[in-house]
C-alpha cells in the first residue's frame, strides 16, 4: 500500500482496494467519504442517513499508470479536453493519472458541526513531451461533514504566466439520466462540444438529456441535479468556475469505452470547470481556486 506514516485522526482510516489502489475512508457523524490516492479521486460520498452514494464508479474502474478511474470526481488539469497544440498529450491534463501526496488530516469546523478535511499535494514540473512546459503546484482539499466540499488549488511555481483550465469531473449516480434534469442552467450561452463546438443558447427551464451531449455552459454558480425516482436533489455550489459541464456519452459512444458499456444510464456528470473558452491566465506566484459543495435534499 502506497500511503504515508502521517498519523491520521479519530474517523481517518487506510485501506486497500484491489483496483484502485490505496482509499483514504472519513467518517462523520454517519456521513463518508473515500478517495484514492491515485489522482487524488473522490470515489464515493454518502450522507448521513442517506440510502444510497451521491458518487457513480463503474464495476470496472482501475487505478492504473496514464489512465484515470472512471468515476467518482477525477481531477481535470492544468487543460481541459485535448491539448490546444500536443497531439500525443493526456487528455485533460496531468492531475487525474498521477499518484497524489497525503499531506494533512484534521478534525475542522464545519458551519456548527464538526468535520474532517484531509489535504493531497501533486507537483507538476514541466514535462515537455506531455505537452507541459511550466512548473506548478496543484493542492486539493477534501471537507467532509454535513455537506462535501472540495477545492483544487493550483499555484504557479514558474517564472512565466500560463493558461489554466481543468474540472472538478463530478459522476453522481442516478436511478436514469433519462429521467433527472438539472436546474440553474437556463437561458445561458453553451459550447455543444458534440456538434463541433457550435455556440448555442440554452431555453427556459431545466437542462433535461435525450441523447449523448457534452454540452459547456457558461457561467459558474449553483445547480440542482434533480432524480424524483429516487426522491433526492443534489445541490452543487460551485466556486472559481467559469462553466459547468454536462456529460453523458449515451449508448453508441459509451459501447466504445470499456470502463463504461452499458452503464452509461446510471450516471451523468455535472462539472464546475473551466474550459478553454473560459481559461484563467496564471501569473508567476499566482493561485486559482476550483471549488464544489455537495449536498442532499429529498425531492
Amino acid at each position: 500500500m502506497k500511503t504515508t506514516a502521517l498519523a491520521l485522526p479519530l474517523g481517518a482510516e487506510w485501506s486497500e482496494h484491489a483496483s484502485l489502489g490505496a482509499v483514504l475512508t472519513l467518517r462523520v457523524g454517519g456521513a463518508v467519504a473515500e478517495v484514492a490516492l491515485h489522482g487524488a479521486t473522490v470515489l464515493s460520498y454518502r450522507p448521513a442517513g442517506a440510502e444510497r452514494d451521491l458518487l457513480w464508479v463503474s464495476s470496472k474502474a482501475a487505478a492504473s499508470e496514464g489512465k484515470a478511474i472512471r468515476g467518482g470526481v477525477p481531477l481535470c488539469g492544468p487543460w481541459f479536453g485535448p491539448h490546444a497544440t500536443v497531439a500525443g498529450a493526456p487528455m485533460h491534463g496531468l492531475m487525474r493519472t498521477r499518484a497524489w501526496a497525503l499531506t494533512r488530516v484534521e478534525a475542522v469546523t464545519v458551519g456548527a458541526g464538526f468535520g474532517l478535511r484531509a489535504e493531497f499535494a501533486l507537483a507538476l514540473p514541466a514535462e515537455k513531451e506531455k505537452g507541459w512546459t511550466h512548473t506548478a503546484q496543484a493542492t486539493f482539499a477534501v471537507t467532509l461533514g454535513a455537506t462535501l466540499a472540495v477545492e483544487l488549488t493550483v499555484r504557479n511555481t514558474g517564472d512565466t504566466p500560463f493558461l489554466l483550465s481543468g474540472a472538478l469531473h463530478t459522476y453522481f449516480a442516478v436511478s436514469d439520466v433519462r429521467g433527472v434534469w438539472v436546474d440553474g442552467l437556463s437561458e445561458r450561452d453553451y459550447v455543444d462540444y458534440t456538434a463541433g463546438g457550435v455556440r448555442r443558447r440554452s431555453g427556459l427551464g431545466p437542462v433535461r438529456l435525450t441523447t449523448e451531449a457534452a454540452n459547456f455552459y457558461l457561467g459558474g454558480g449553483e445547480v440542482r441535479l434533480v432524480d424524483e425516482a429516487w426522491g433526492r436533489v443534489i445541490t452543487v455550489r460551485g466556486s472559481g468556475a467559469g462553466a459547468t459541464v454536462v456529460w453523458n456519452p449515451w449508448d453508441k459512444t459509451a459501447a466504445t469505452m470499456g470502463d463504461v458499456g452499458e452503464e452509461w444510464p446510471r450516471f451523468i456528470c455535472v462539472e464546475n470547470a473551466n474550459i478553454p473558452q473560459v481559461a484563467v491566465a496564471l501569473a508567476p506566484a499566482m493561485s486559482h481556486h476550483l471549488g464544489a459543495e455537495f449536498a442532499l435534499e429529498a425531492v
